[in-house]
């Protein structure tokens, strides 16, 4: 056996005895209101996504800061939200880059440096309701999240949108390009998803309102990561209101057919 077979089965036999563990019932709950359509899976997929956030947990490390309280609370609502992701693209694995996921109470503020048009650097502060990094950890204040949690069908989730960075990234930097299954749904991709985004940038220069969160005409990153949270928040709407954008995310996502 060579090494890399090696690893790959040791992988598999942790994996195994991680999925034959007792799902807790107390956390069940937690899944549902983490993931709305949960009961309209099919029971098949129920049971790949219960394994897919007992994988997570038992793989991904949390730190969770301030004086949060229920901390598997946090742990199971984080896991569900982006494990919903991968149910139909089960070839991605379980975000096998990710190694961290930092929980603050609160939005949380960044601090960068810029420089001014007479040389000297300068300060920029934004606050955040979460980040993804490309080799670094997933972050998120817990607020943003429970207010996901607590308004599910609005088009905003803090969790949907930072894990579908981390998705982006998954081959190479976040460009609004994730991995696709074949060389036809790049092609279509890249004509489309652009078109996609040229025009929402223009709608929103010209103040037209749409579906989408205007954060989305940011950079194509961003207009992948919304019309993620607006695929898995509505995706009637976002079919009525952006059938191609529609499109294109069924095409990535292959989410599971429901009751």
């Amino acid at each position: 056996m060579g090494f890399f077979d090696f690893i790959f089965k040791r992988k598999q036999r942790r994996r195994a005895r991680v999925v034959a563990e007792p799902f807790p019932s107390e956390w069940r709950p937690w899944v549902v209101d983490a993931v709305p359509r949960f009961a309209l899976y099919h029971d098949a997929d129920k049971k790949t996504l219960v394994d897919a956030i007992k994988i997570f947990l038992a793989e991904k490390e949390f730190r969770i800061l301030g004086d949060l309280p229920e901390v598997d609370h946090i742990k199971v609502t984080v896991a569900a939200g982006a494990c919903q992701l991968l149910l139909g693209i089960p070839e991605l694995d379980i975000f096998p880059r990710l190694r961290e996921v930092i929980v603050y109470p609160h939005h949380f503020t960044e601090t960068t440096e810029a420089i001014g048009p007479d040389g000297r650097p300068y300060q920029i502060s934004q606050t955040r309701a979460g980040e993804a990094w490309l080799r670094g950890p997933v972050i998120l204040a817990w607020d943003s999240v429970a207010r996901s949690v607590a308004s599910p069908g609005d088009g905003y989730n803090v969790v949907i949108h930072e894990f579908a960075h981390i998705l982006d990234m998954q081959n190479g930097a976040a460009d609004g390009i994730p991995p696709l299954a074949t060389k036809q749904d790049d092609e279509v991709w890249l004509k489309v998803f652009f078109e996609e985004f040229r025009m929402f940038v223009a709608d929103q220069r010209a103040g037209r309102r749409t579906l989408l969160n205007p954060y989305g005409a940011t950079a194509p990153a961003e207009f992948f990561a919304v019309a993620s949270e607006h695929f898995f928040e509505h995706p009637e709407r976002l079919h009525r209101h952006h059938p191609r954008v529609f499109d294109l995310m069924r095409r990535f996502y292959r989410p599971p057919a429901t009751r």
